[in-house]
């Protein structure tokens, strides 16, 4: 679908304060947060007003426990939902504490998680991000593509059933939290790395058994299949990485997928690949296609959709719409009527660059309005090759921005009523790109998070805050009719924002990367905010296990601060005794990583007692030592050399830079 229109927006809110019914779900949260989303259209915008900007420096912890002791590296991303006073999430174990303390009322299971359940990471892999609680029963994901239902009060296995069926690709996982709506459980399965073929289904709460399943790769006879180039659609990714968003007066159901694979080579899948990376309506009860817009054609840099879409109801024309709002990695956001995908403001096919060998699509969207993040590299020296959004690539690496974690990745958006501006933090970075692969640099790149505040009836930023760090794989936002804004950072901080204006209010150590999203809810007339501070491989946080929650008042003091996120510090400049340093002069051939791409020189000079390198032909920059054999280069492009003697004692060159460490042979 390729549409275009243009013309004015109003927003109005259609949400109606008040404690929803587990049918519905539609209303604001109140008392309880039953979604990891807030509601069924993932506003996460809270009607609790208790805490506010009069009084949110009185904030403080009211307890925190640590959740999975022993566990070093568990990327935690849950969402706590909280239901009549008991708060559910997954973190490894699947739990149930008082929310009001943070005692533990059930874990599942018993004993030890044992191994995790995604392709990466080791065994302690868990990134489990949410549950759903109805009927009774606690549901969640769990090791691989299990889907299983837990007692809601004693938490004792009820049922489990395995969700992928399709024979084909590698490890395939479900990490997105479940979804419940009127009678039926909605999950789907992500591992389009592995080349799994994407799919997401509706499963019965009592029993686990499937109602419906949608693959997000047609297969033959299905409409989009003649988008995949021979058999490529067997294996073509499209995984779906996070839970739905549902329009009850519509019937419909909302998924947004991931990149088609295999992931940098377009080369074996010719076609526009349907419909990966898309936004796709299904109907709620049928599982249907009614209608899908696909953000980027035949996708080439990993820049699938993982964030939630967010719904809201505007005027538009004078005429009452349904809108849905979906930030992506390409670090656009894109707003559509949500009864038939049309773009609402606009959005244009404009060519890009083609790159034969990877049968590039001959236009991509691009949405009217601002970018949420930029949209082309800064700080890439002149002799990397470099693009903007949308470069394509062969056998050469290429850098180009957002990379594969920048944009927005799945840290949930917010939408409030009162202030009519939708709320994402998105991430800044470069990737370099071939056909094999995407990867780092042999230098620094500059990294960056944007708190962005958008006007959806002109998909303009109203106001931007920067960090030093990335966001857009992180904590996301809640927002609540306080006229707040609460977020974790990668650094540890659990910050509260004035809503209208950005300003931060409120800052709390957590003492673990606070990269998950935050809840609020009320015990016993007391407002409470909570966040797990678990950190995030992704945001390059700090690990824990820390989930905290806070009220007016309360009295547990912060935690020592983490380390900060982000690349390691460069170790401090020292003195070298200068008969030491001509060994190291001479040039030296750098490997680039792409197939058929020639090696950097680096030539290494000794003027004085000062070494030089020259990256290629760019100027000289000063080589300042930080051991015998080591140096940072100092100036725009800033490496970490180390030089090793081979076996016949001749000293070879490591470079090190963002990403892998990388050797220079001695010419």
């Amino acid at each position: 679908m390729r549409l275009r229109q243009i013309g004015p927006l109003a927003i109005c809110s259609c949400l109606t304060v008040g404690l929803a019914a587990q049918s519905d779900w539609q209303t604001l949260p109140g008392k309880d947060f039953p979604l990891v989303g807030g509601t069924v259209g993932n506003t996460r915008h809270s009607a609790l007003t208790t805490i506010d900007k009069s009084n949110i420096k009185q904030l403080g912890g009211a307890w925190m426990v640590h959740i999975e002791p022993g566990k070093a590296n568990l990327w935690m991303q849950a969402t706590p939902v909280v239901v009549d006073g008991v708060m559910y999430m997954a973190s490894g174990h699947i739990t149930a504490r008082d929310a009001r303390t943070g005692a533990l009322k059930w874990q599942y299971p018993k004993g030890d998680i044992g191994r995790g359940g995604g392709p990466v990471g080791g065994p302690d892999n868990h990134f489990n991000r949410g549950v759903v609680v109805a009927e009774g029963k606690v549901f969640s994901a769990s090791f691989g593509t299990t889907l299983l239902a837990l007692d809601q009060n004693s938490g004792e296995l009820i049922w489990q059933t395995e969700l992928k069926t399709s024979p084909g690709g590698g490890p395939s996982f479900a990490n997105a939290a479940a979804m419940y709506y009127d009678g039926l459980l909605y999950m789907g399965v992500a591992g389009g790395e592995q080349g799994v073929r994407g799919q997401f289904g509706a499963y019965d709460p009592k029993t686990g058994k499937e109602v419906w399943k949608f693959f997000t790769v047609p297969g033959p006879g299905e409409f989009g299949h003649d988008t995949w180039e021979g058999d490529s659609w067997q294996r073509g990714g499209a995984p779906v990485w996070t839970h739905p968003a549902i329009d009850p007066e519509l019937g419909l159901i909302y998924i947004t997928t991931g990149n088609p694979w295999p992931d940098t080579d377009g080369s074996k899948r010719g076609g526009d690949n349907l419909f990966s990376c898309s936004i796709i309506a299904l109907d709620v009860k049928t599982g249907q296609r009614k209608w899908h817009y696909q953000e980027v054609h035949h996708d080439l840099w990993d820049y699938d959709g993982p964030a939630s879409p967010v719904l809201a109801d505007v005027t538009y024309q004078g005429k009452p719409r349904k809108i849905l709002m979906h930030g992506s990695k390409t670090g656009m956001m894109y707003i559509l009527d949500r009864a038939n995908g049309q773009p609402l403001i606009g959005i244009e096919e404009k060519p890009v660059t083609q790159q034969p060998e990877q049968k590039t699509s001959k236009t991509q969207p691009f949405p009217i309005g601002d970018a949420f993040v930029p949209l082309c590299p800064e700080g890439i020296p002149d002799w990397y090759p470099s693009g903007c959004v949308f470069t394509p690539f062969w056998d050469e690496r290429v850098a180009t921005t957002p990379g594969t974690n920048g944009g927005l990745a799945w840290a949930p958006m917010s939408y409030s009523p009162q202030t009519k501006l939708l709320y994402l933090c998105a991430s800044h970075r470069a990737n370099s790109f071939d056909v094999n692969v995407f990867d780092g640099f042999p230098f620094r790149t500059r990294f960056a998070g944007y708190l962005n505040a958008i006007d959806p009836t002109t998909n303009t930023i109203v106001w931007r805050k920067e960090f030093p760090f990335q966001c857009g794989g992180g904590s996301g936002v809640l927002s609540t009719a306080s006229g707040l804004l609460f977020r974790g950072q990668a650094d540890g901080l659990f910050v509260a924002h004035d809503a209208a204006t950005g300003d931060v209010l409120w800052t709390f150590q957590t003492g673990a990367g606070a990269d998950a999203p935050a809840v609020t809810y009320e015990v016993d007339g007391e407002q409470y905010v909570a966040i797990l501070a678990g950190g995030n491989q992704y945001m390059n946080s700090q690990a824990g296990d820390n989930l905290w929650a806070f009220k007016l008042g309360g009295t547990v003091p912060p935690l020592p601060a983490p380390r900060a996120p982000g690349m390691a510090p460069l170790p401090p400049v020292v003195k070298i005794a200068p008969e030491l340093l001509p060994r190291y002069v001479g040039t030296y051939a750098l490997p680039l990583g792409g197939p058929r791409q020639p090696p950097l020189a680096m030539t290494v000079t000794l003027e004085g007692d000062v070494l030089k390198m020259q990256f290629a032909d760019s100027p000289k920059v000063d080589m300042q030592p930080t051991s015998d054999t080591s140096f940072i280069t100092a100036g725009p492009v800033t490496s970490q050399i180390m030089f090793i003697p081979d076996e016949k004692g001749v000293f070879q060159m490591t470079v090190q830079g963002q990403g892998p460490l990388m050797r220079a042979v001695r010419k």
